[in-house]
């Protein structure tokens, strides 16, 4: 009888616990799907308002589907508004960056993780030191620079400094180049690589998903910059999209709905860049902090 007993108190303490394993999994699903909702709703209300009208904007009580939907804020947007000139000079500052960023932070990181100098550690803290920095702070020194050398209402502002490496793209890249073994570059200068030729030949190819990730760094920071332009451009002609959005408001309304649909087209290069490089970007964050 006592054995009988134990067995089934054993049964029904699993019993329990599984019941308790697919209530608490039950919760997290729905406090994370509820949590996704909450964030994905601004998204859909802004695609909401791109297919209404100024009616359906304000409509009470509030009208989440347009009454009639479609398609003319787009065609407003793209060729009523000169959002494609815009787009096309976002793309320039973008590209730039994303090639010199690309370059420049893979390479100081390399320096920072492989090479042997004297004082590689305090210089490398300096840099991270240049990361708890306001922009703010060097904002009126930077820019009587550029001011001295003419190059204000021009794009140099804003791609020349993506040469000179970004502090916490070189970090990132400096811990994923440490977490490659050794034995690799070892096997390198065995076979007469230098410097350049391992950078080049052993740890870029090594480093695809390093690449996906700072590049999408790169990209969402300069497609969304609006300080920068704001700051250094003053030829409406060579505004960026961010600064361009500015041109559907106007001096007694605002076109809502068209802004929303400019919005929309504008968010959608980075969203689709993030779907398709998760992948990579998850697996060069995941790397890049197991060895520092």
């Amino acid at each position: 009888m006592g054995s009988m007993a134990i067995s089934r108190h054993a049964t029904l303490s699993s019993r329990t616990r599984r019941h308790l394993r697919i209530a608490g999994r039950a919760f997290t699903y729905t406090a994370l799907s509820t949590g996704a909702l909450v964030m994905l709703f601004p998204f859909a209300w802004m695609i909401s308002l791109s297919l209404g009208t100024m009616k359906d904007l304000y409509a009470i009580p509030p009208r989440y589907i347009p009454e009639v939907a479609s398609l003319d804020n787009y065609y407003k947007a793209l060729f009523e508004f000169p959002f494609l000139k815009y787009i096309r000079n976002t793309l320039v500052i973008t590209a730039a960056n994303l090639v010199g960023q690309l370059f420049s932070s893979t390479a100081a990181a390399y320096a920072f993780a492989r090479l042997r100098w004297k004082g590689r550690e305090i210089v490398f803290l300096m840099m991270l030191a240049t990361m708890m920095m306001p922009p703010q702070v060097t904002l009126i020194p930077t820019y009587v620079i550029w001011r001295h050398l003419g190059a204000i209402d021009t794009y140099a502002p804003l791609i020349v400094p993506g040469y000179m490496g970004t502090a916490y793209l070189t970090f990132l890249a400096r811990q994923y180049f440490a977490s490659i073994p050794l034995e690799l570059e070892d096997a390198a200068r065995v076979d007469g690589c230098g410097y350049f030729s391992t950078f080049f030949r052993i740890m870029l190819p090594l480093s695809v998903p390093l690449m996906v990730t700072l590049g999408l760094f790169s990209f969402v920071r300069h497609w969304n910059d609006f300080f920068g332009p704001l700051i250094y451009l003053t030829t409406p002609d060579k505004y960026t999209i961010q600064l361009g959005m500015n041109s559907f408001r106007g001096q007694y309304s605002t076109d809502i709905p068209a802004m929303m649909a400019a919005s929309v087209m504008v968010l959608m290069p980075t969203l689709l860049i993030f779907l398709f490089g998760q992948q990579y970007f998850i697996r060069s964050v995941v790397l890049s902090g197991l060895k520092g």
